[in-house]
């Protein structure tokens, strides 16, 4: 599970969580954030934390192919 840190979560930083999840640098510092600058994310985000945390816990099991499409996928399709 992703351990919520002052500016690493687990063993990614937030400047690779907001690329993987394609959203800003400020969002995902909102996201950790406490007191007024804190902002829940949007069910969208989650399901990207989500799908990340899976992804981060399970890659060895993942086939090499699936891991292929999701994390490169052939944006000419």
């Amino acid at each position: 599970m992703l351990a919520f840190g002052p500016h690493i979560t687990g063993d990614i930083s937030y400047e690779q969580m907001a690329q993987i999840c394609d959203r800003s640098l400020s969002t995902v510092r909102r996201w950790f954030a406490r007191g007024k600058n804190y902002r829940r994310p949007m069910p969208a985000d989650l399901r990207h934390l989500a799908v990340m945390n899976f992804l981060l816990e399970h890659f060895e099991d993942i086939p090499e192919e699936v891991l292929q499409n999701l994390c490169f996928p052939d944006k000419s399709e």
